[in-house]
């Protein structure tokens, strides 16, 4: 027959202290002298059914519930007395004892709440969702759910916006920097952060806690050179989609937008592609044509054009051909062209600081070329001849005395080839 536990009062748990070793020791030595019961040690008081209430040496009094989960010992605090009382230590027990009769492990869910759960993170974060689903594509609604679903609410779902500390949000980055998710891991507290906003408010909670978090110093950089860039298949298509929904997510202007777009298909160095003038866009011979004198080589350069490229370039011609002599204006004036910055900054919104820059579109292009030739069919000479590389063999260069139409039909060929293999990323 099990033991029956008599409950704690208040009168009891107001007046019970911490027993050190010693303390206890010497009680033990007393009773067995006057040939009494040992006595039992204060620091762990039994209110029944796995409720303790624990002492700890600076006097601090905290609820534990203890339980077991798939074989598995488990403890749990309800907070700390008095702020926790005794009847909502109870109650708290009571209601994790139906999650574990459902086989929910309430570590996990922390669905232990005693006030109503309307301002729980994942109710208030459905609404923010909701909220964007009107502003967003599909593809990127999907996606930004997806990654909060399965990587915040598991922790911090059915938790109290206003209960969820720091500790709560660096726990989930850390838990993703470990499996590898850098990029998720960037782009979850960018949203973390939008989701505080609005309940900052709507009035769900007072103040943003991830305002008070430097991303810089929990967000694990995998590569930390000015011209990082991604090359690994799986995170060339997230970067492509992520690329796609730009515009969903964030405010630009259309300038931004679309070259950004067109980055990947051309590899030009980020100045030939922001300083790009209608001049030299060739619609009928679909070439990029480039004067020597913007060229890093101080040569003339021709790169012809994806049937894609040629798409995306169209895209902005009704709103930049009319006004500016460059495909790509300044939004502060036509007479300037996109700043150096301008395509950076985009790309670190979207969660690639220290991952991609402007300038990794080419090593991109260089990397996926160069391990596919048996496929493509082309030479490293071609390749290097699409980047607008220059010889390095000096001896070579001495006798490459050839136009800038040399390579053209291969250079054709090629970018068609890489701007299908970008689209069979899609």
């Amino acid at each position: 027959m099990p033991k029956i536990v008599k409950p704690l009062t208040d009168k009891e748990i107001k007046a019970v202290k911490y027993t050190s070793k010693e303390e206890y020791e010497q009680l033990k030595k007393i009773a067995k002298l006057n040939n009494k019961e040992k006595p039992k040690l204060n620091n762990k008081l039994s209110d029944g059914q796995g409720l303790y209430l624990i002492i700890k040496e600076n006097g601090t009094k905290f609820f534990q519930f203890d339980f077991s989960f798939e074989n598995k010992r488990k403890s749990m605090s309800f907070g700390v007395y008095p702020d926790t009382s005794l009847s909502e230590a109870r109650a708290l027990r009571d209601k994790t004892k139906k999650l574990l009769k459902q086989n929910i492990n309430p570590i996990v869910e922390k669905n232990v709440s005693l006030e109503d759960n309307t301002n729980t993170f994942k109710n208030i974060s459905e609404k923010w969702l909701s909220k964007m689903e009107k502003e967003w594509a599909n593809k990127t609604y999907l996606k930004v759910e997806s990654v909060i679903r399965n990587h915040a609410y598991p922790y911090i779902g059915n938790k109290l916006i206003e209960n969820i500390t720091r500790s709560d949000i660096l726990n989930i980055i850390d838990r993703m920097n470990k499996k590898g998710l850098h990029g998720s891991a960037d782009k979850i507290v960018g949203n973390f952060n939008r989701i505080y906003k609005f309940a900052v408010t709507y009035n769900y909670t007072e103040h943003n806690i991830i305002a008070d978090i430097d991303k810089k110093n929990i967000i694990v950089s995998t590569r930390h050179n000015h011209m990082s860039a991604i090359t690994k298949e799986n995170e060339i298509k997230e970067l492509l989609e992520d690329i796609n929904n730009f515009e969903n997510m964030y405010k630009a202007s259309i300038t931004t937008i679309v070259a950004l777009k067109l980055a990947p298909y051309v590899a030009l160095r980020p100045y030939n592609l922001r300083a790009l003038e209608w001049s030299e866009v060739n619609f009928g011979k679909k070439v990029l044509d480039i004067p020597g004198e913007k060229m890093k080589t101080k040569k003339d350069f021709i790169l012809p054009l994806s049937k894609q490229a040629i798409e995306i370039l169209k895209m902005i011609e009704p709103f930049s051909a009319h006004k500016s002599k460059y495909v790509f204006p300044s939004p502060v004036s036509n007479l300037k062209c996109l700043s150096d910055a301008t395509l950076g900054h985009a790309l670190k919104k979207l969660g690639y600081q220290d991952r991609h820059t402007t300038h990794g579109f080419r090593s991109t292009f260089s990397t996926i070329t160069h391990e596919n030739m048996k496929e493509h069919g082309f030479n490293s000479d071609i390749i290097e001849s699409c980047l607008a590389h220059e010889e390095k063999n000096k001896i070579k260069a001495a006798y490459n005395r050839a136009s800038k139409m040399k390579y053209f039909e291969e250079k054709k060929e090629l970018m068609q080839w890489w701007a299908d293999w970008i689209e069979s990323l899609r």
